[in-house]
């Protein structure tokens, strides 16, 4: 194989690793996209988009605050929130 073989089999690798890596990140982009809708869709669903976003902020954070010292409000949290996405 020659030198000038050599470079094209290369050259044609590296487009070949570009754009796997192209594919890949795509669709990394496209699956954090998925999830921000998706929890948007949970704010809205929660009847909490007609507040602004401070605080839907401040009522997530003080929500996690509470998980965070009692297991019980994770379990109660769970309850509501599968009851929630039963009514549909």
């Amino acid at each position: 194989m020659t030198t000038r073989e050599q470079i094209i089999k290369q050259t044609q690798l590296v487009a070949r690793c570009e754009k796997s890596l192209a594919v890949e990140t795509l669709k990394k982009r496209r699956a954090d996209t998925r999830r921000k809708i998706e929890f948007g869709g949970l704010v809205i669903k929660a009847a909490l988009d007609v507040h602004n976003k401070a605080i839907i902020l401040g009522a997530l954070s003080h929500a996690m605050q509470l998980i965070d010292s009692d297991n019980n409000y994770l379990t109660l949290f769970e309850s509501i929130g599968a009851n929630l996405l039963l009514k549909g």
